[in-house]
């Protein structure tokens, strides 16, 4: 009894595995979409208006020269809420407030945010990504043949903090420039391996309709053999080994994944039947 409760609990591990893999659209298009302001906009606007009838009411109550420097406050807050209303709409129907990373090219919202509109990068043009001082912080910027793009990562999510968006970026640009270029499969293996940390062995890719699916990053031989006998891989899933995911990346990007990615000891099998 016991045991087949230990495999049910196996079962449901491998599937969040996979589930958690799948969300971070490895060798696909990802979008990330960022934070939008309108609703603290929103917030704003209200409190404004507030202050605005506070001020009113106490400039007519209190009258003389203080009560209409009261309302005249009372009327700038006003403004100033009317403007913070107008931004919070506009911000609030921005769909294209996202990061989004293509196979192909790059798009990110033009800064400042306030003037809408997007800058698509092809990744060939992408020189890499870097941190430059912007007053007391670091913040991230894209290197292009054209200058610098910034990267609004403060904009992110909580919940999308550790993507190592940069990374993938830096990644998808490097091998984008590669001839002849690499499959999709074994592009979401490279991701698959950015972020998973510990020992590999390899990445079980899966495709479908000319759409990687990564299942699952091997720790070790018996989690392989988990997922052989877990009956949940699909049909001509293909293990890709951590080596071969080395290997195409030259020596520009070795050292970032290798600080990640420990080889196995052993090859695995290039594919599994």
């Amino acid at each position: 009894m016991e045991g087949r409760e230990a495999k049910v609990r196996e079962r449901e591990q491998l599937r969040r595995e996979r589930a958690e893999l799948g969300a971070a659209g490895l060798g696909r298009e990802l979008r990330v979409p960022l934070r939008n302001p309108s609703r603290t906009l929103w917030g704003f606007a209200v409190l404004l208006v507030l202050g605005f009838a506070l001020g009113l009411v106490v400039g007519i109550t209190r009258g003389g020269k203080m009560g209409v420097a009261l309302a005249g406050f009372g009327g700038v807050l006003l403004a100033c809420g009317i403007y913070a209303a107008v931004l919070a709409r506009r911000f609030g129907a921005r769909q294209d407030l996202a990061i989004v990373l293509g196979l192909r090219t790059l798009t990110v919202p033009a800064l400042p945010l306030v003037r809408g509109g997007t800058v698509e990068i092809a990744y060939e043009d992408l020189e890499g990504v870097a941190l430059l001082p912007a007053g007391s912080r670091l913040r991230h910027v894209l290197r292009t043949s054209d200058g610098l793009v910034p990267l609004p990562l403060d904009r992110l999510p909580r919940a999308q903090k550790n993507t190592k968006l940069p990374l993938r970026i830096h990644v998808r640009a490097a091998l984008a420039r590669k001839r002849p270029r690499l499959a999709v499969a074994r592009l979401a293996a490279v991701e698959a391996q950015l972020l998973h940390e510990g020992p590999s062995l390899g990445a079980l890719v899966a495709m479908k309709d000319g759409v990687p699916e990564v299942i699952s990053v091997l720790r070790d031989e018996a989690h392989l053999g988990a997922w052989l006998l877990s009956g949940e891989l699909p049909a001509g899933s293909e293990m890709i080994c951590a080596q071969d995911v080395l290997d195409p990346l030259g020596d520009a990007l070795r050292d970032a994944i290798g600080a990640r990615v420990d080889v196995g000891d052993r090859p695995a099998p290039a594919s599994l039947r």
